[in-house]
């Protein structure tokens, strides 16, 4: 089905700018994600105007692809209602990823410190790191619609899942596996980890527009078995 929508949002031009509208979000979800998260694995910094600006240029972006789409189908004789809602469906998960972006952002501001000295730095940095890779094909199976590399997205998404649920749960039921850290770093990772799943999670969900047909968005294909969120 995807591979007909990509066809037609290529045929129609107010359909071809909506999602080259959301292609451009996509990127600038991509940019200020590694902007946001970058000072938790380094020595950078982050600045907050920086992280607000590129958010709301995201935001101006989805209020422009809602005009175009409504537009297209109050005056597209076809009236391909269901490009139009993919395209509407995918902009709130990217718009989403943006607000979680200004989220790791200002826990950055009252934390102020790498992860680099907390013993779980490097699973956390895995996330992290495979998000990044998630971004890099969720971009590549949208602009070319491949299915393949999209479902490589929702696979990445299961592993990032599942660790980020490990990482909350030690915090949780098993707190002498935490005992070296200090009450802030605890509340730190566990936040951290919440970011990460639902930005995974996002991705997931755009990724998933390319396999499944427009009411199997967010979920595996094929299957009624839902991922877990």
């Amino acid at each position: 089905m995807f591979k007909n929508l990509f066809e037609l949002w290529h045929r129609e031009d107010l359909l071809q700018q909506s999602f080259d509208d959301a292609v451009k979000m996509l990127e600038m979800a991509e940019d200020i994600y590694k902007k946001a998260v970058a000072p938790f694995f380094g020595t950078q910094t982050v600045e907050a105007q920086e992280i607000y600006n590129i958010d709301q240029k995201i935001n101006h972006f989805e209020i422009s692809i809602r005009r175009k789409v409504l537009e297209h189908i109050s005056i597209s004789a076809e009236q391909d209602t269901t490009a139009a809602l993919v395209l509407t469906t995918i902009s709130v998960d990217i718009e989403r990823i943006g607000d979680y972006a200004k989220n790791f952002m200002e826990l950055w501001e009252l934390y102020g410190k790498s992860l680099m000295d907390i013993p779980m730095f490097d699973r956390l940095e895995q996330i992290c790191n495979n998000i990044l890779k998630m971004f890099e094909n969720t971009i590549s199976s949208f602009k070319n619609a491949d299915s393949e590399t999209a479902l490589k997205v929702m696979e990445l998404h299961v592993i990032n899942s599942k660790n980020c649920e490990e990482i909350i749960a030690a915090l949780v039921r098993t707190p002498t596996s935490t005992k070296s850290f200090d009450s802030n770093q605890e509340v730190l990772v566990a936040l951290a980890a919440r970011y990460f799943k639902r930005t995974s999670a996002h991705l997931k969900n755009i990724a998933s527009s390319t396999i499944n047909p427009f009411d199997r968005i967010g979920y595996k294909p094929n299957s009624e078995t839902e991922y877990t969120f």
